[in-house]
């Protein structure tokens, strides 16, 4: 069985991201781990949106560990480095994702910025794209059409910031369709989700 682990800086940046593509793994017998570095307690009360975490993560059915870090807080440097790395040696995980590091959000930064550092070794680390990231261009993409409503089921989980897109009227829900279509046109498919490789073994993965 192959490994995935799955890091996000805020839980719900993980279904967002790349939740489709979880999805498509799990149901093919992946060993899905997340790691979510923050309780997100600035965008929320921390015991509600962990709440939602775990509820997300038991529709995907993947096992969760928590960073233990403060919302708005995480600290760049050894201390990220060596969180990542311990989930990584412990996982052993044959895939990793992690949020992408340009963006505007200063957790973001520093939690792609350690899992860089932490992956030095493993041979395919790839980077979703969340709302608040800058010039993502993606060169992998995965066909979420199957899963599409599923993948909003995650999203559905986080109830508590459902509505809180900074953007009058619009629903993450909304969001993250849209940049399904978005994605799945340039993928050539109705939806889609992206991904930018920092390496990528490609024969690793061909054959599941």
């Amino acid at each position: 069985m192959k490994k995935i682990l799955a890091i996000g800086p805020h839980p719900d940046d993980l279904e967002f991201g790349c939740g489709g593509t979880l999805l498509e793994l799990a149901a093919d017998k992946f060993d899905i781990s997340l790691l979510v570095m923050t309780g997100g307690e600035y965008g929320g009360d921390a015991q509600i949106r962990k709440k939602e975490q775990e509820f997300s993560a038991k529709v995907l059915r993947a096992s969760l560990f928590w960073g233990g870090f403060k919302d708005t807080e995480l600290p760049s440097g050894r201390e990220v480095i060596n969180c990542a790395e311990k989930m990584i040696s412990k996982i052993k995980p044959d895939l990793i994702f992690c949020n992408y590091p340009q963006d505007t959000h200063q957790d973001h930064r520093n939690t792609a910025q350690a899992v860089i550092t932490a992956a030095r070794y493993a041979s395919n680390l790839i980077f979703y794209e969340v709302p608040t990231s800058i010039n993502f261009s993606p060169d992998i993409f995965s066909d979420i059409g199957a899963v599409l409503e599923k993948k909003t089921r995650l999203l559905r989980c986080h109830k508590s910031q459902v509505n809180k897109t900074r953007v009058e009227n619009l629903s993450i829900i909304e969001s993250a369709k849209s940049a399904a279509i978005f994605r799945g046109y340039q993928a050539r498919v109705k939806y889609a989700e992206g991904f930018k490789a920092q390496r990528m073994l490609f024969n690793s993965f061909i054959c599941r």
